[in-house]
C-alpha cells in the first residue's frame, strides 16, 4: 500500500491508543485499503501518521501480529498475511474449546448462516455447480472411515455453497463459524453413523438445491445444523 495511501488517516487520541490503532488499521483491512501482501509503510511514517510513539506502534503491530493480520518480516518490513479464517480466529478458537457451553450459540448462528446461503444457492447455482456439490458428498462417501479427512471434504463442501452463494459475506462469515465448530468436532468422536446422517442431510440440502427450491434448501440445511449441534453435544457429554 503506497505511504500516501495513509495521509487521511486522522491522528488517534491517547486513551487506549493500542486498541484504537490495532482497530484502525483491521479497518483499513476489512475495508480493501490494505490487500493480502501490501507492505506498511515504514514504521517512522506509520507512527507519525497516527501521531503515536513507535513504542505503541510496535505494541499494535505485536497484537495484529498475534491475531494473524499481519506477518512482521525481520529486517524486511510488516506485511498483510493471507487472512486465512484459520488463522484469523486461533485466539478465538482456543477460547472457545474451554468454554463448551458456547456451541448452542455457535450452532444457531451456523444454522441462520448456512441456511441463507443454501437459499441463495438453490436460487444462483448452475447444473455444473450442481455437479461439483454432488462429487464432494461422493468424496465424504469415500472418507467414512476417516473422520479426519471426511471434516476436511465438508468442509469443502460448505466452502462451495458459499461460493455458489455468491455473497461473498455470508460465504465468509460461514467458512469462520465452520472453522469454530470443527474445535468442537475435534472433541466429539465422530461414528460412522454422525458421518453417514450428516452425508444423507447434504444430499438433502443438494437435491433441494438442484430443484431450484430455496425454502427448502433453506430448511434442509437448517436440519443438518440441529443434526450437527445434538450430536457434538451428545459425544461431548460422553466425555469424562
Amino acid at each position: 500500500m503506497p505511504v500516501s495511501d495513509f495521509s487521511g488517516e486522522a491522528p488517534l487520541k491517547r486513551a487506549g491508543l493500542t486498541e484504537l490503532l490495532v482497530a484502525r488499521i483491521l479497518g483499513l483491512v476489512t475495508t480493501g485499503s490494505l490487500k493480502p501482501g501490501d507492505q506498511l509503510p515504514p514504521e517512522r511514517k506509520l507512527a507519525e501518521t497516527f501521531h503515536v510513539s513507535r513504542p505503541t506502534l510496535r505494541e499494535a503491530l505485536r497484537a495484529l501480529a498475534v491475531l494473524g493480520v499481519v506477518e512482521v518480516r525481520h529486517g524486511g518490513g510488516v506485511f498483510v498475511s493471507r487472512l486465512e479464517a484459520s488463522d484469523l480466529l486461533g485466539p478465538l478458537t482456543f477460547f472457545l474449546t474451554l468454554r463448551s457451553t458456547e456451541v448452542d450459540k455457535l450452532y444457531e448462528a451456523r444454522r441462520l448462516i448456512e441456511g441463507e446461503i443454501a437459499a441463495l444457492a438453490a436460487e444462483r447455482g448452475d447444473a455444473a455447480a450442481h455437479d461439483e456439490l454432488e462429487a464432494l458428498i461422493d468424496r465424504q462417501e469415500e472418507a467414512k472411515a476417516d473422520p479426519a479427512r471426511y471434516r476436511d471434504v465438508d468442509t469443502a463442501f460448505h466452502k462451495r455453497l458459499g461460493d455458489l452463494a455468491g455473497n461473498e459475506f455470508l460465504a465468509r462469515a460461514a467458512q469462520s463459524l465452520n472453522i469454530l465448530g470443527q474445535e468442537f468436532r475435534k472433541i466429539a468422536s465422530e461414528t460412522p453413523n454422525v458421518i453417514a446422517t450428516s452425508i444423507a442431510d447434504h444430499r438433502a440440502v443438494l437435491a433441494a438445491i438442484r430443484a431450484g427450491n430455496p425454502a427448502e434448501a433453506r430448511e434442509a440445511m437448517a436440519t443438518h445444523m440441529d443434526h450437527v449441534l445434538q450430536s457434538t453435544k451428545a459425544s461431548m457429554g460422553s466425555k469424562p
